[in-house]
């Protein structure tokens, strides 16, 4: 049987991951690595191959990229291949391990599987807790997250590639900084590590028996009485103590159900499915957006669309009506107010508050958290 290491030096994981690799960054400007890498594989295939099971790989420094909103490390297109490679090895690995009520896991239903779990339960379970971690990947400790890799990994080829990966240090205009604590975004092998780290988490909450859910960093815990919901917050800032995260207080809800709550975009309450305030605000700012950058109509009317589109996606038909109906209601109030909405900030505003307006009975009060 083949070690952990020579799977992700295999055949299979490398072209797999090139493909990937390939497909990633087809559009990446001309002089990107991507195409000295594709134009000379057939040499460089061999060669990594080689330096992987010898143990001489070694990941380069990253590039930090700042954005408006977020800043992400970029890999090298080679340092990212292996990554990829060591992601699909250690995911069929880690498979059995990792628990099914992790819904950002392939094949656990994704984003709308936890919305759709999440809102079959709320009218039998009248108390919930939400929350999610603050600066989760940044907050991420090197030494616990190796404690927890190596209790399921027992390669130490395996063990000293992934230790490179976060011992990572980056280039930021100039000057190079050694990352001690946090794992990468914009890494392939994040969201894997992401499900790994909390799976003390996910073993406390199947031992308590309680409904839980979770997507990534975000989860929601539902209950019969206060008492067990206690019992269930109680247990979860011991493990989040363990692990040295802390709760994002913007986004951490207790109470009854029947106060209604978001999770992933949506609104949860005993009324019904809804769309979060926060979902219809970000849409509207995307047509802004659109508008500033001169997109024609047609590009706007179909941004608008697709929006509509994911709401509804993947939702059971006896929860549409609300959202369907909202929907139209919305495309008929963006037809009337016309292009000339967006030359106006009054009429921006009004906007706004006419799309929240789509769905009185289900969108999320404008200060809940």
């Amino acid at each position: 049987m083949s070690t952990l290491i020579e799977k992700i030096a295999s055949d299979e994981a490398i072209d797999a991951a090139y493909q990937w690799l390939c497909k990633k960054r087809r559009h990446y400007h001309p002089n990107a690595d991507i195409w000295q890498l594709r134009r000379w594989w057939h040499e460089k295939k061999p060669i990594l191959q080689g330096q992987i099971l010898s143990g001489n790989f070694q990941f380069r420094e990253l590039r930090l990229i700042r954005g408006e909103e977020k800043s992400i490390e970029w890999w090298s297109s080679l340092d990212a291949l292996v990554l990829k490679a060591m992601t699909i090895v250690l995911t069929e690995h880690l498979k059995p391990v990792l628990s099914p009520r992790c819904f950002h896991l392939a094949g656990n239903g994704g984003l709308k599987g936890a919305v759709r779990e999440v809102a079959a339960h709320v009218e039998e379970l009248p108390f919930a807790f939400r929350t999610d971690v603050k600066g989760y990947y940044a907050s991420i400790n090197h030494g616990i997250l190796m404690d927890i890799v190596g209790k399921y990994v027992q390669d130490d080829a395996v063990l000293c590639l992934f230790w490179g990966d976060l011992r990572r240090f980056v280039s930021d205009g100039g000057e190079y900084i050694d990352i001690t604590q946090g794992i990468s975004l914009g890494c392939p092998l994040s969201p894997l590590m992401g499900a790994l780290f909390l799976k003390p988490l996910d073993d406390r909450m199947a031992a308590l028996g309680c409904f839980y859910v979770r997507y990534m960093d975000y989860w929601v815990i539902l209950a019969p009485t206060r008492w067990k919901l206690r019992k269930a917050i109680k247990a979860t800032n011991q493990v989040m103590s363990e692990l040295r995260v802390v709760k994002h207080p913007d986004k951490t809800f207790i109470g009854r159900v029947a106060r209604g709550f978001d999770f992933l975009g949506y609104w949860f309450s005993p009324a019904g499915l809804g769309i979060a305030r926060k979902t219809v605000e970000r849409m509207v700012e995307n047509m802004l957006r659109l508008y500033e950058q001169g997109a024609p109509d047609e590009r706007i009317e179909a941004s608008f669309q697709r929006w509509c589109r994911w709401v509804k996606g993947g939702i059971y038909a006896k929860w549409q009506g609300v959202i369907k109906k909202g929907g139209e209601h919305a495309g008929k109030v963006i037809e009337s107010f016309g292009r000339a909405v967006f030359v106006s900030k009054p009429k921006r505003s009004l906007l706004s508050d006419s799309l929240r307006n789509c769905f009185p009975d289900h969108t999320s009060p404008k200060n809940q958290h």
